[in-house]
């Protein structure tokens, strides 16, 4: 199973950044690097739209040292992002 990030659309995150509790996974996105847990404080959405600004005006670069996916389109994952 795989999990959206909300920051930049990514959607092959291992884990569910948020657990039904609202505790975070510590995981980093792969795609744009955000760390659910540590790069949402003080408040997660205005955190979210701040890193996600960010990250588009410096380009969308893929964050991790692998490689992204074969099938990784950045401008299809934000149009779905969008559209959520």
């Amino acid at each position: 199973m795989s999990y959206n990030c909300p920051v930049c659309g990514f959607e092959k995150l291992t884990f569910e950044p948020y657990d039904e509790k609202g505790l975070a996974s510590y995981q980093i996105c792969p795609c744009c690097g955000f760390e659910f847990g540590c790069d949402d404080f003080p408040e997660k959405e205005e955190a979210f739209e701040k890193w996600r600004l960010k990250w588009i005006e410096d380009g969308c670069v893929w964050f991790s040292r692998n490689p992204p996916p074969l099938d990784w389109n950045v401008q299809e994952q934000l149009k779905q992002l969008q559209n959520r």
